[in-house]
């Protein structure tokens, strides 16, 4: 499971570290795609083969190759180097509008990669809503 709020770098060369705590589970690398919203998404190999069959599940076949075409072209597979670092492509930095300071988001079965300022304006964003937290 991913939990946490970590802010984080990215640096010239498009390298982030991920956080030490999310490391483990992505031992065998994992996918980074489109997230919802202005942000990207990171799944490990095997969470993101259970996302896509659970998304894909319920569509006519119209809008499952709508889906597919914005999904899986823009995703990347990653591995971490030996520092822990990833790779995000610069097609998904340019989506996501990252800078060189961002926020990594622990959001259960995936992480996400956000702006800092972006993530920021999100959060105010819900406190503002009021919704209840369930906990």
């Amino acid at each position: 499971m991913f939990l946490g709020e970590h802010e984080h770098t990215i640096d010239a060369k498009g390298r982030m570290a991920v956080p030490a705590k999310f490391r483990v589970q992505m031992d065998r690398g994992g996918v980074i795609s489109k997230g919802m919203g202005v942000c990207l998404s990171v799944y490990t190999m095997q969470g993101w083969e259970e996302k896509s069959a659970e998304l894909a599940s319920g569509k006519t076949s119209d809008d499952l190759r709508d889906f597919e075409r914005r999904i899986y072209p823009s995703a990347s597979e990653i591995e971490l180097d030996g520092q822990g670092r990833m790779i995000i492509p610069a097609k998904l930095r340019t989506y996501a509008k990252l800078g060189t300071e961002v926020t990594v988001a622990g959001v259960r079965d995936h992480f996400e990669i956000w702006d800092r300022t972006s993530w920021q304006v999100y959060q105010e964003k819900l406190e503002a809503e009021g919704g209840t937290i369930p906990f």
